[in-house]
């Protein structure tokens, strides 16, 4: 990539000339009248030199009016910028559009024949061949190229019309205009003649020298299209931003039901290590029947005030020993059960420091316990 003054290219492409080549089939493809549909005409004022006065002409809202003559010998007596008022009545400087108007006595035209292929860069063909058109040099004159017609696909060349003014003759008078108006010639074109076919076309300074505020001449037409567009940018973007909101609150439910499938995954293992558990317990109590009857006898046997503290089984004979109040009575209380007989004291009663009596205790398991089982 290449960057010159002037020149831009690209992997050897010319973009200035593409662009301006761009610019050209765009203006080509727009249908005449089209703008106009969309952008109100700039208030123009006309400045139409003649050899002897300058005129002025102000074209506004369709309306042309002449606002003041000046013959060439008051002109150096007038104040700067004396018609800046009058020519800027109801409208704002920068939208007005100032052009020089040249008369035909200072203009050169010739007709020539270029090949086809150079329609869309006429000004720097010609710009080569203006020592060979006029007796001047290209930075002598202001000039400008228009094609007089459409060009034809099967046509290899096109007639164009080159116009040009010498600089030493023409500037004094654009100085002139631009101080009594305080304003910048945009424009340099001619007069309307029967030789020229397209006038409004021409601008000897090969582009606008002021900025075109055309944002700020658009009509109701172009507040239509707008608010049409906007419906449209509307209606394309609401689906698809109710979509994304849709999707948002869908992926939202996701990570919440994501969290309960895991909570409750969680709480699952919970359960399943509690029935482990539960199962190993039951398996436990179905394969010890005798042990677990006898304990639920002894539980209702035994009143509240003696605790016991262990239980031995060993065949028949069931030993016990524990601590409370009223161990005395415990001896008939166990051969009142059909579960047991023979029960006795193994040991001395004895006393703790607490005040509970310490004892052991023996038994036989009675053969009533077989029946239950």
């Amino acid at each position: 990539m290449r960057f010159e003054v002037g020149n831009l290219q690209l992997f050897g492409l010319d973009l200035a000339s593409l662009a301006q080549r761009f610019r050209v089939a765009m203006t080509d493809i727009i249908p005449a009248g089209l703008v106009e549909c969309f952008v109100r005409p700039a208030p123009v004022v006309e400045a139409v030199i003649e050899l002897d006065q300058l005129k002025f002409i102000r074209h506004y809202l369709n309306k042309q009016s002449a606002v003041i003559t000046l013959p060439r010998s008051e002109m150096e007596l007038a104040a700067d910028a004396v018609l800046k008022a009058d020519l800027l009545r109801d409208v704002k400087e920068s939208q007005v559009q100032l052009h020089a108007l040249l008369p035909d006595a200072l203009v050169m035209r010739k007709r020539i024949t270029l090949p086809r292929v150079a329609r869309h860069n006429l000004r720097t063909m010609v710009s080569y061949q203006i020592a060979r058109l006029t007796p001047f040099s290209a930075d002598q004159v202001f000039f400008d190229v228009l094609e007089l017609s459409a060009s034809h696909a099967d046509q290899q060349t096109i007639e164009v019309e080159f116009v040009a003014a010498l600089k030493t003759q023409v500037q004094p008078w654009i100085d002139q205009i631009e101080r009594l108006t305080g304003l910048t010639v945009a424009r340099l074109t001619i007069e309307p003649t029967e030789q020229t076919l397209k006038p409004h076309a021409i601008n000897l300074f090969a582009q606008q020298r002021t900025r075109n505020a055309w944002w700020l001449r658009l009509n109701r037409n172009s507040a239509l299209v707008f608010a049409f567009l906007v419906l449209l940018l509307v209606t394309a973007v609401v689906p698809v931003i109710k979509l994304h909101t849709l999707v948002l609150e869908r992926k939202t439910e996701i990570r919440a039901l994501t969290a309960s499938v895991a909570d409750l995954q969680e709480k699952r293992e919970t359960l399943d290590h509690d029935l482990v558990a539960l199962n190993y317990v039951l398996a436990q109590r179905a394969s010890n029947r005798t042990l677990t009857i006898i304990i639920d006898e002894l539980t209702r046997l035994v009143p509240d005030e003696i605790f016991i503290n262990s239980v031995s089984l060993d065949g028949q004979a069931l030993a016990i020993s524990g601590m409370g109040t009223g161990v005395v009575d415990l001896i008939e209380l166990l051969n009142s059960s059909p579960l047991f007989e023979d029960a006795r004291f193994t040991a001395s009663i004895t006393r703790s420091r607490e005040g509970q009596d310490i004892f052991t205790a023996s038994m036989q398991l009675s053969p009533a316990l077989g029946d239950q089982q």
